[in-house]
């Protein structure tokens, strides 16, 4: 791994989403001029080079200091030169950063900390202006004529150490003054991550990229500042019905409030959990502002007498604790969608935003009929707090209304599908259903969803695409959904969960600071877990540790804790900590019981950790060996000897190309024809069920993947007790059966 001193130039534009809402076509042109006239020929100038691309930002590196500063400062004066003959409302704005440090080459990349301090700093700059770090400073002070304001010590994410800041003074006359430190207001910034900048569509810029049309942006950029753009919360509106069991209306409108409002192009809105937080409490506005990281408070109730409705709401600034805007909404039930938008629209007045075309029209698999949307909430209400199998069935029934009220409702049909996903026997029971009846009506329920997609039906679709090995269509999927609801703190921990089993844990760990900006509070556990898991990912199995043992892994929800448990055994493992990896995977043992699993297994593991790239599944695999976790679990090792196993090589050898024959060999004894040509492509008849799939050799494993089920993994063994004249040469021990059979072709 080669190293090098390197001063390293970090830039990014302000409030970039915003000027493209207000002049699409005239802001793209003027960012292509800005980077084909300015900063290409000024970076070359200074003997640097860019070398990384990153939605509207940029890094370049300079063997020379002296060379970068110069750089940042002419690039400053050029832009404020084009900027002068421009309306305010058109002129570019960027912040640069400059740290000087080592790097790690890597090709034409560069990575560490010198890059990420660079980064951090340019957080820290005021629009057009310049930070460096006191390495800057002190190697360059006697060298220009520019003076340095000390920022003092900056604390920034994910660096241990504080950094200390200056401000570049472009003002010659400044030159030898005494400055102070001044303080930073806006120390809640939303962080960028290491050398990445997050755009929640994954979008190209176009100043860096002009031949690529850019897209509106989903959700805030992580380097754009919080103090460019409004913030909001939306806080639960209180219920003032004589029937206190309309509680359903307010949270649902709270609810579908927060979406809407999520969508208006150049607001950020925190997600409906970190919200409810609040819920039937009476926080001063500092307590909830200081907490999320919001500026503006919505805040209001809802009354409803048979078909007539109320709706108070009031906007609340909470750097004054003034009121900035204040109204009554009074219509019928029938009428509940049009007050919805009277709402929005009067709030982004109020905040001198501009409604995107369209975004109150669509709700994104929402429903027109009252009745339906009625329906809707109250299962909604209940499947939030659910708690019992009856409770469970209750919601399920009020979601089945809904579409029966309203066949084209996407969301309902989205939400029954999570329904019938989330079903265990004991609900499925209830609702009069077994359980692969319910589970059976999973894709039949999402198929009536796609019609009109809705963010719960894009991630219920990624959950499924990632269990199939399928994560670059599930990212793909999860962008659609940022789209449609940017304040769905769910959406970026799909993300995280879809990147980290693609082999991008960078990116996976951009889009966890996203969830943490639309949702500080909740959901800590799983968060830790994604950490975790994208810093496995990268080989840092320390940092995998803190992660995951901030996690309450003795606490009764298994879901976290079973993918985490395997995770720390395998770091343990990798890292020699023998007794603490005894320790985990004794709690693992636990959990895979309580799931009525066999035993902790390489195989269980396999099945479950769908990773894209098989060095990633190899770093996991390793530690486990390490920790003492067996490849099988005992009941598929009966009768088996290590000898008679085949090699990847062999299973390759053995099943491409070529057709099997044969049967299960457990339980039912129903034929089994298996034909997998060279590439993969997998087509599979048990009994009377054909299935077509991809299938693949992982260690010495062979793998399957079939749409619409969970990835399984096996051992083959020659079966030295075969039968003469019986398709039964070689065994395939899987975690629920095993297959004998033989290549017939």
């Amino acid at each position: 791994m080669d190293r090098k001193l390197s001063a390293i130039l970090a830039a990014d534009v302000v409030g970039y989403s915003a000027l493209m809402e207000r002049d699409e076509a005239g802001t793209f042109e003027r960012l292509r001029a800005g980077r084909k006239e300015l900063f290409e020929p000024e970076i070359s100038r200074h003997h640097g080079h860019i070398f990384k691309l990153m939605g509207d930002g940029m890094l370049a590196e300079f063997a020379s200091v002296v060379d970068a500063v110069e750089c940042a400062v002419s690039l400053q004066r050029g832009l404020s030169e084009r900027n002068a003959s421009l309306p305010t409302a058109e002129q570019i704005l960027v912040r640069i950063g400059i740290n000087l440090g080592e790097v790690i080459v890597d090709g034409d990349d560069r990575y560490g900390d010198g890059v990420n301090i660079a980064a951090r700093l340019q957080q820290l700059a005021e629009p057009g202006g310049i930070c460096v770090s006191g390495k800057v400073a002190k190697e360059v002070e006697r060298k220009l004529t520019f003076a340095f304001e000390p920022m003092g010590e900056q604390r920034v994410k994910n660096i241990a150490e504080p950094v200390q800041a200056y401000r570049v003074l472009l003002d010659p006359a400044a030159a030898g003054r005494t400055l102070h430190a001044r303080r930073q207001l806006h120390a809640w910034r939303f962080p960028v991550a290491a050398g990445v900048l997050v755009l929640a569509l994954g979008l190209a810029a176009a100043w860096w990229r002009p031949w690529e049309r850019p897209a509106q942006l989903a959700a805030p950029a992580a380097s754009e500042a919080a103090d460019t753009r409004p913030s909001l919360v939306v806080l639960p509106f209180d219920n003032l019905s004589d029937d206190k069991e309309q509680e359903y209306l307010a949270n649902g409108f709270t609810e579908d409030l927060t979406t809407e409002l999520a969508r208006v192009p150049g607001l950020f809105v925190v997600s409906r959990n970190a919200a409810f937080v609040y819920k039937n409490k009476d926080p001063k506005p500092e307590e909830v502002t200081a907490a999320l990281g919001v500026r503006y408070l919505l805040e209001g109730s809802i009354r409803r007498v048979g078909d007539d409705m109320r709706i108070n709401a009031q906007l609340i600034d909470s750097s004054t604790s003034g009121h900035l805007w204040a109204e009554r909404f009074d219509g019928r039930w029938a009428e509940v969608f049009a007050l919805q938008d009277k709402v929005v629209s009067s709030i982004a007045g109020a905040l001198q935003l501009r409604l995107m075309s369209g975004a109150q029209a669509d709700r994104a698999g929402g429903t027109t009929n009252p009745a339906a949307y009625e329906a809707y909430l109250k299962g909604m209400d209940i499947y939030n707090r659910v708690n019992t199998p009856e409770e469970f069935a209750q919601a399920v029934k009020h979601f089945q209304q809904a579409v029966q009220l309203d066949p084209d409702f996407g969301a309902a049909y989205a939400q029954l599908a999570w329904a019938y996903w989330n079903a265990d026997i004991t609900r499925a029971v209830v609702m009069g259903l077994s359980w692969d009846e319910a589970y059976g009506k999973i894709h039949e329920t999402l198929k009536a969803a796609a019609r009109h997609p809705s963010p719960g039906y894009y991630q219920l679709v990624a959950e499924l695409m990632v269990r199939e090995h399928n994560s670059d269509e599930a990212v793909t999927v999860l962008l659609k959904s940022v789209a449609l609801d940017p304040s769905d703190t769910w959406n970026y921990l799909s993300l995280a969960n879809a990147l980290n089993f693609n082999g991008r844990p960078k990116e996976a760990l951009s889009y966890l600071e996203a969830a943490a900006r639309v949702d500080p509070i909740s959901r800590m556990d799983y968060r830790h877990y994604q950490a975790g898991l994208a810093e496995f990912g990268q080989g840092k199995f320390e940092d995998a540790v803190r992660s995951i043992e901030k996690m309450d892994l003795d606490s009764p929800d298994p879901q976290a804790k079973f993918y985490a448990l395997q995770v720390v055994v395998s770091a343990y493992g990798h890292l020699g900590r023998t007794d603490q990896a005894a320790a985990a995977l004794e709690t693992f043992r636990k959990v895979v019981a309580r799931r009525m699993e066999y035993e902790p297994s390489q195989l269980l593991t396999q099945d479950y950790m769908v990773f894209k790239n098989t060095a990633d599944i190899d770093r996991l695999l390793a530690g486990l060996t390490k920790a003492g976790v067996p490849d099988l679990p005992a009941l598929a090792r009966v009768g088996m000897n290590p000898k008679d196993r085949l090699t990847g090589g062999e299973i390759r050898s053995l099943m491409f190309g070529h057709e099997a024959r044969g049967k299960l060999a457990l339980h039912k004894f129903l034929p089994m024809q298996r034909a997998t040509s060279a590439d993969g492509t997998l087509s599979e008849t048990v009994g009377q069920r054909t299935r077509t799939g991809a299938s693949w050799v992982q260690g010495n494993f062979l793998c399957d993947a079939f749409p619409g089920e969970l990835t399984s993994c096996g051992a083959i063994y020659r079966n030295v007790f075969r039968t003469p004249g019986r398709d039964d040469e070689y065994k395939a021990v899987y975690r629920w059966n095993q297959f004998e059979f033989s290549v017939v072709k």
